[in-house]
């Protein structure tokens, strides 16, 4: 019996994208997921608004994740740590998380993209271990004129163990970027 298998071009799309982005960062965990936010600007409602000054703690909430994080501005200083929760449908489907990239883009006061930082590119994350999250650390250099920031992530849950067993994976993306 001959099996046919098709891809959707989207989905060949972004495993594209993604294999790019590995083969220019492999190895350093600090590949920009946005190259071409060029013109962009934050959507509308992704905007975070980052204070001149001080500590802020906060928690970014979506399907695929929730990002608990604090930073501190000081200056063109800021200083971000947190931790990524992956949602209840992927922790209850899946097995592992195979990729996950976590970016931060900073805008100006008008929304518009000026900067993208990586966070984190972190893969092979195991949902049934009790250490099933990705944590970040970063002193990022941004601009003077970086008034909000917003997430943007790319990642791929699956199954695990290579087995014949049949199953699948799922993508998961979060680019809050209207040109």
């Amino acid at each position: 019996m001959k099996r046919n298998s098709s891809i959707s071009a989207s989905s060949a799309a972004i495993f594209l994208l993604f294999a790019l982005l590995v083969c220019a960062s492999t190895g350093c965990g600090t590949a920009i997921l946005t190259p071409g936010y060029s013109g962009g600007k934050i959507k509308a409602g992704y905007q975070i608004p980052i204070n001149p000054e001080g500590e802020q703690t906060a928690v970014y909430q979506t399907d695929d994740v929730s990002i608990n994080y604090q930073y501190l501005r000081d200056g063109d200083g800021l200083k971000i740590a947190g931790t990524v929760n992956f949602g209840s449908g992927t922790q209850a489907n899946f097995n592992y998380v195979d990729y996950f990239n976590l970016s931060l883009l900073l805008a100006d006061s008008q929304g518009s993209i000026i900067a993208a930082k990586s966070l984190v590119s972190s893969n092979s994350v195991n949902l049934r271990s009790v250490n099933s999250r990705v944590l970040f650390n970063r002193d990022l250099n941004i601009p003077a004129e970086a008034t909000f920031m917003a997430f943007a992530y790319t990642g791929q849950a699956g199954l695990g163990g290579g087995g014949s067993s049949g199953g699948g994976n799922s993508q998961f993306w979060e680019y809050p970027i209207a040109k």
